[in-house]
């Protein structure tokens, strides 16, 4: 497992497109701010000015927008980082070794986790230098609302992380991997599946799907939404890793 962590680790950090993903996010995130100053209007859910949101509320305004760059961020980076040792072929030198397939998928979980930890990270400052430079505003917010708002954030994402990864290893083609992790993004599904339960009951399951729970609004000072939240993430991080380590179990490496 040890070996197997730091060959993906020193991959991961010396994967050039990683770093260039990352660059070219910041600088749309702060152009990005930079549009917004220019056609500012009231926010449609709360009616309030962008430029005087502290960075919660912006982080809520901007992950709830879809496309969620985020998540197409993390869709590209995914695939490109599971397709490049898988199409490499030498993988196949090492997972004759004992456990070594679940190993080596659990480290790809990991990986993943990093880099949607960095994407947070980048995000944040982006979102800092930008307020800062148009809307003379880099208020945090309540400092504790703050964290558990990135917090579940991140559990959500990278859950993503993990479910485009099982549709790689699944599909096994880098283009139409990427084509499935952006529709993913785009909720495409959770939009058909809420359209679907409005129509035929007056249940809301379908908010607990991923994507849905990560474009929703929530009051984290809320007891039940920290739950939805946490529950969400956890769930779909654990079910999706499980179902990725036994499919590698049983690939046919062919």
């Amino acid at each position: 497992m040890i070996n197997l962590l730091k060959m993906d680790l020193n991959r991961f950090f010396t994967n050039k497109i990683m770093y260039v993903l990352l660059l070219v996010f910041m600088i749309f995130q702060v152009f990005g701010i930079f549009m917004q100053k220019q056609y500012e209007q009231p926010d449609a859910q709360s009616e309030m000015l962008v430029s005087n949101m502290n960075e919660s509320e912006f982080i809520q305004m901007i992950l709830s927008q879809t496309p969620s760059w985020v998540l197409m961020y993390i869709a590209v980076f995914t695939v490109y980082f599971y397709m490049s040792e898988y199409n490499a072929g030498f993988y196949k030198n090492y997972l004759s070794l004992k456990n070594a397939r679940r190993n080596s998928v659990i480290s790809k979980i990991l990986m993943l986790g990093i880099f949607t930890l960095l994407m947070f990270l980048i995000m944040i400052l982006a979102d800092l230098i930008g307020r800062s430079l148009f809307f003379q505003n880099a208020a945090i917010g309540d400092f504790g609302y703050f964290t558990k708002l990135v917090a579940g954030q991140f559990l959500l994402h990278w859950a993503f992380s993990v479910v485009v990864l099982c549709a790689a290893m699944l599909i096994r083609n880098a283009i139409p991997s990427i084509v499935t992790g952006i529709i993913l993004g785009l909720n495409v599904i959770g939009t058909i599946a809420s359209a679907l339960e409005s129509l035929v009951s007056d249940t809301n399951l379908s908010s607990y799907l991923l994507v849905n729970t990560i474009v929703s609004i929530k009051d984290l000072n809320q007891t039940a939404d920290v739950i939805h939240v946490a529950g969400v993430a956890i769930i779909f991080l654990l079910l999706f890793s499980t179902l990725a380590v036994k499919y590698k179990m049983k690939e046919d490496l062919r």
